[in-house]
């Protein structure tokens, strides 16, 4: 399983590979990374719940807890079970500071739960009902944002949504990208 990968030294080539990735200076890269290798019990690989520990204390929003599941699995894009620093990352400034497009490309990862390259209507009910629990919205209003965005992105009509498809209704329907977006909680 991925908890079983032996860690792997962060080394220069790293660093300057992700200052010219992610945007971010040598002293923040080295800062963050230090903090993750802290985190992460000096593994350099989070599970799901160092993860959930992690990211909740970035954002400074515990109600994330509810979310970071779907999230890890998003950042997770080896697949192994665990998150390492690169991956950790480079999500995590995509989808904070990145384009609009990079937020919605991750957006979709959270979305597609059973990992199929496609939204279906109980995935986006899933997602979308945590997201307006976060909020503090209703499981009424949540319903209504499901209809809405499945039946408004749903280009061809076959009741799933495909990655270009959520993407494309995100970029030209601000109202849903807005709650469609778990990042910008």
């Amino acid at each position: 399983m991925g908890n079983q990968q032996t860690a792997r030294v962060f080394n220069d080539k790293d660093v300057q590979l992700l200052v010219k990735l992610s945007g971010k200076t040598e002293d923040e890269i080295r800062k963050w990374y230090a903090d993750f290798h802290i985190e992460s019990d000096e593994t350099d690989r989070m599970n799901k719940r160092q993860f959930q520990l992690f990211y909740t204390k970035l954002r400074k929003n515990p109600k994330l807890e509810q979310i970071t599941d779907h999230l890890f699995r998003a950042f997770d894009t080896d697949h192994s079970g665990t998150i390492d620093f690169n991956e950790f990352l480079l999500a995590y400034i995509a989808t904070t500071t990145g384009t609009t497009r990079q937020k919605f490309e991750y957006a979709f990862e959270v979305f597609d739960i059973n990992e199929n390259e496609r939204i279906e209507k109980k995935e986006a009910e899933k997602i979308l009902n945590i997201i307006c629990r976060i909020v503090g919205l209703s499981q009424e209003e949540a319903k209504t944002y499901v209809e809405t965005l499945m039946l408004s992105f749903d280009e061809n009509r076959d009741k799933v949504l495909t990655k270009q498809e959520f993407i494309d209704g995100c970029l030209h329907d601000p109202t849903l990208a807005k709650i469609a977006s778990p990042f910008d909680i």
